[in-house]
């Protein structure tokens, strides 16, 4: 998909500044870096057009640890029912899919309010149909830089604590930029000019837990590996941490990762891969397997292009099978159990 125009941008918000009376900013269940960091500055950028706009965010479950640490840097008090039928504008960041808005989902569909997304995933049809205004760039590494964009087309001031706040959310989505391109390290750049890169850094620093250690340690003990022609692929089975853990077997060599485990009557997993591997391949992790993967077994999944999650109503067993013939079928060549 192509960058989003400056013209599409500059729609934003979609409603008359003089009738924009209160907005909503939703993000996805326990919400990430990127996601947080991204309603705070747009949380920024309403107040800015019109400063008697009332503005609530709100994320079904709250925040992730590390998003917490953030958030008292860059503060926007959360509330935990929000009043969607009363708002004007409903503006929905990094949320590729409307289940992971979780009951919120059906009131938004009902609601006669206003509906932005902006996102970098590949959105579903539960979202297209019911959006006004889609700002979607699956090329940008976080949704803060579409954000960001959106500022610049506008020429909205971009104050230095919503520049940090972005260059957080773009640190941490890109994973400290390693799977950045040309375009993103130039909106780094940018933002740079009043924002410290070294004080993101730091603030997305955080020690892992003794919980966490010991499911990578649960991990690697329960790990089970493939060979399909030259890519490597683990599977492991972990109750927690299961993205910690499906980045670490990347650590490890592997070339597709996927940690998972059983939740109630739900099993979760995160699927990782190498850059390398979806170059070579184009096996795209979201669209190609999570997403598949979810229809399949009756769950939900969907994510980038080499980090995606899934929810299943399946066993454990069950959802790796499924996994290992459809990437297999996408791959056009049979996977074999490392002995």
């Amino acid at each position: 998909m192509k960058m989003i125009p400056s013209t599409k941008l500059r729609k934003f918000p979609l409603i008359e500044t003089k009738r924009l009376r209160y907005a909503i900013v939703l993000c996805h269940r326990n919400a990430d870096v990127d996601a947080y960091c991204s309603a705070y500055a747009v949380t920024s950028f309403l107040k800015q057009i019109n400063p008697r706009v009332g503005v609530s965010v709100a994320s079904p479950k709250g925040l992730s640890k590390l998003t917490k640490k953030v958030q008292d840097n860059f503060r926007v008090d959360l509330i935990e029912s929000p009043n969607i039928s009363e708002a004007d504008l409903i503006v929905v960041v990094d949320t590729g899919d409307i289940s992971l808005l979780e009951g919120w989902g059906d009131e938004l569909k009902s609601s006669k309010s206003t509906k932005v997304f902006i996102d970098h995933h590949p959105l579903t049809k539960s979202i297209k149909s019911i959006a006004d205004l889609l700002l979607i760039d699956e090329k940008a590494s976080s949704c803060a830089e579409i954000v960001y964009e959106i500022f610049k087309a506008k020429r909205v001031k971009l104050t230095q604590e919503v520049a940090q706040a972005l260059l957080t959310g773009i640190l941490f989505d890109s994973q400290h930029l390693t799977i950045a391109d040309c375009r993103t390290i130039k909106i780094v750049a940018e933002l740079c000019k009043s924002a410290s890169l070294t004080f993101s850094k730091e603030l997305l620093e955080m020690p892992r837990s003794i919980p966490e250690i010991i499911a990578r340690i649960k991990a690697i003990k329960r790990l089970v590996a493939y060979r399909a022609k030259d890519w490597i692929i683990t599977i492991t089975n972990v109750s927690s941490f299961q993205a910690s853990v499906a980045n670490y077997m990347l650590n490890l060599g592997a070339d597709v990762a996927f940690a998972l485990g059983g939740r109630g009557d739900e099993v979760r997993g995160s699927l990782r891969s190498t850059q390398s591997f979806y170059s070579n391949t184009n096996v795209h992790l979201g669209i190609d397997i999570a997403q598949k993967l979810a229809t399949i077994l009756k769950g939900k999944g969907g994510g980038h292009s080499t980090a995606a999650s899934l929810t299943s109503s399946c066993t454990i067993d069950e959802t790796v099978s499924f996994f290992l013939s459809t990437l297999s079928d996408r791959l056009g060549f049979e996977i074999e159990k490392i002995q």
